[in-house]
C-alpha cells in the first residue's frame, strides 16, 4: 500500500517534469532535534519544485518521530502549482500519511502568499479519505539582524470541521505553536540554527488530550540547520 501511493506521488511529479522540463529547486527548511519536556524529538520538512515561472509541481515531505533508529511519521504531498501573481501560489494534489498505525490519504488545497519583504503566510485545506475536513495554517517572519543572520519567528494553527475520534482529535481550533529560530547563514546555501517552541493542544482536542492523562501543551529547545538546491 505504501510503495503504491509513494509511486502515485512520484508520477504526479515526473510527469509534468516530462512535458515541461524546467526549472527545478528546493529546499531543507527544518532538520532539527528538539530538547525539554518528554522525549527527545527529530523533525524535518522538505520541499521540492519543478515548473515554470507560472506553474509547476510542488512535492513536500515532512515528519518527525523520537530520536532513535526509527522515523514514527511521514507526510508526503505531490501538489500541481498555479502562480497567478508574483508573490502568490495556488495548488492542489494529494496527501497522504504513514504512519505507525493504518495510513491516510487526503486530498489538498492549499494557498501560499508573500506578505512584504519579511513576512509569508499558507494555509492548506484536507479532505481525508473518510471525507473528514481538516486544515492549517502559518505565518513565518524573516527579520533580518545582520547579512548572514536571520530572526525567525513563526505562528502555526491547526483545525478541524468535526470531531475525529480515531485520531484523538476535537472539531474547531485543535492546536496552536509558537516558534522562533536564529538562522546564521554560512555560504549561499547552508544554514544553522537555534530556537525555543511552544506547542499546544486547544478546544475539544485538549480536553481529549487531558483525559487520557497528556498535559497538553510542551515547551523545547531546538538546534537545526538548512540548506537550499
Amino acid at each position: 500500500m505504501k510503495k503504491s501511493v509513494l509511486a502515485s506521488l512520484l508520477l504526479m511529479m515526473v510527469c509534468p517534469l516530462e512535458a515541461r522540463a524546467q526549472e527545478l529547486s528546493g529546499e531543507v527548511d527544518l532538520f532539527e532535534l528538539h530538547f525539554g519536556q518528554g522525549n527527545e524529538h527529530f523533525v524535518f520538512d522538505a520541499t521540492l519544485n519543478a515548473g515554470g515561472e507560472r506553474q509547476g509541481v510542488t512535492l513536500k515531505l515532512e515528519g518527525g518521530s523520537e530520536v532513535g533508529p526509527r522515523i514514527h511519521e511521514v507526510t508526503g504531498q505531490a501538489l500541481y502549482t498555479f502562480r497567478p501573481g508574483e508573490s502568490t501560489s495556488l495548488m492542489v494534489g494529494l496527501r497522504h500519511d504513514m504512519r505507525g498505525g493504518r495510513d491516510l490519504s487526503h486530498a489538498a488545497l492549499a494557498i501560499e502568499q508573500g506578505l512584504g519583504e519579511i513576512l509569508s503566510a499558507e494555509h492548506y485545506l484536507y479532505v481525508s479519505q473518510h471525507g473528514d475536513v481538516t486544515g492549517s495554517a502559518s505565518v513565518v517572519a524573516g527579520v533580518p539582524l545582520m547579512p548572514s543572520l536571520t530572526l525567525e519567528p513563526r505562528a502555526d494553527l491547526g483545525w478541524s470541521a468535526q470531531r475525529i475520534d480515531e485520531e484523538e482529535i476535537g472539531s474547531g481550533v485543535t492546536d496552536v505553536e509558537f516558534s522562533v529560530r536564529l538562522r546564521r547563514a554560512i555560504g549561499p546555501l547552508f544554514n544553522v540554527y537555534v530556537g525555543a517552541i511552544h506547542e499546544r493542544l486547544v478546544g475539544d482536542t485538549k480536553r481529549i488530550a487531558l483525559a487520557n492523562g497528556d498535559r497538553g501543551y510542551v515547551n523545547r529547545l531546538v538546534i537545526g540547520a538548512g540548506v537550499a538546491f
